[in-house]
């Protein structure tokens, strides 16, 4: 039997600076015992979601994948007075490094571009993203850069990551004898993902419903991400269907399909493995067989694109 994902207690005065980017409480912290001087990010999840265990579990489909993502524990957050808060905790990736976000770097190519627009903006395309790599001066390092961003793309089909918005990707800079060196950040931020933002039950739309009435395909197929495929939309596919829809395209297929094989270093028994070790007081079983069904619908149908 698998032993449970260790729970890593964040101390209150480990905060060494608040995080204002994105829409959830966050802070930085470092263990002053910790020999390697990490900067790790706490995570509050929103009230009555699984922000955090999708954190986890994401990270972990990834490092299954090999995809390229920062470490992230689940944690909680120890006050002084004893009460204890439940989130996770993300380790920095960027040491050295100044993180520019696709805002940043959209804006920057195209003044018409309005890098502060957040949601539902239709200007935040694939094409417009995949062409952001061109900022790197070899043509070979952009398109490795563009191989890996699909990669990402395949992680957020798998999982159901419906917010790759333009502050949920971007590219690491720093000076280097006068010159700017760059490379494509990991993929980071996938609170919102497996279903994390559903109940068990209730009289609207629930894991229960879902798995017994609407069908998990009805639910991977509908949900709307941050990307979209067109300016002239109205609302972007789902993580699924943008994938689905880029591997068929003739300037940036080539990436889509490369990514593909990556399916092939998941199978349903790891899922089923990685999620067994959530402890249990952490996530209702439920919970557990929403995220097994949906990423075993979502693999399926990535498998019928190979």
């Amino acid at each position: 039997m698998c032993s449970d994902y260790p729970v890593m207690d964040v101390h209150a005065h480990w905060e060494t600076q608040s995080e204002q980017m994105g829409t959830k409480d966050k802070f930085w912290f470092r263990d002053p015992d910790d020999l390697q001087e990490c900067d790790w990010l706490f995570k509050f999840p929103t009230e009555n979601t699984g922000q955090h265990w999708a954190e986890k579990l994401s990270y972990e489909i990834a490092r299954r994948m090999r995809i390229l993502a920062p470490k992230v524990e689940l944690a909680q957050y120890c006050e002084q007075g004893g009460g204890r808060w439940r989130g996770s905790a993300v380790r920095s990736f960027a040491s050295g490094y100044e993180l520019y976000h696709g805002n940043q770097i959209l804006a920057g190519l195209d003044e018409a571009y309005n890098p502060s627009q957040r949601f539902g903006h239709n200007m935040h395309t694939v094409q417009r993203i995949f062409h952001s790599m061109s900022v790197f001066t070899s043509d070979e390092f952009a398109d490795r850069c563009r191989s890996r961003l699909a990669e990402y793309l395949l992680l957020d089909a798998v999982i159901g990551n419906v917010d790759r918005h333009h502050e949920n990707w971007g590219i690491l800079g720093k000076d280097v004898d006068g010159s700017v060196k760059g490379r494509l950040a990991p993929t980071f931020d996938h609170a919102s993902s497996l279903g994390r933002e559903l109940l068990d039950t209730g009289r609207g739309k629930s894991r229960h419903r879902i798995l017994n009435e609407l069908g998990i395909g009805r639910y991977a197929e509908r949900a709307p991400g941050a990307i979209f495929i067109s300016e002239d939309s109205r609302r972007g596919p789902s993580p699924l269907g943008l994938f689905r829809w880029g591997v068929e395209q003739p300037d940036y297929g080539m990436f889509f399909r490369k990514a593909l094989k990556k399916v092939d270093n998941l199978t349903i028994e790891s899922v089923q493995e990685i999620v067994s070790k959530i402890p249990v007081s952490w996530m209702s079983d439920l919970a557990r067989e929403f995220v097994v069904r949906l990423v075993t619908y979502n693999l399926g149908e990535l498998h019928l694109l190979v």
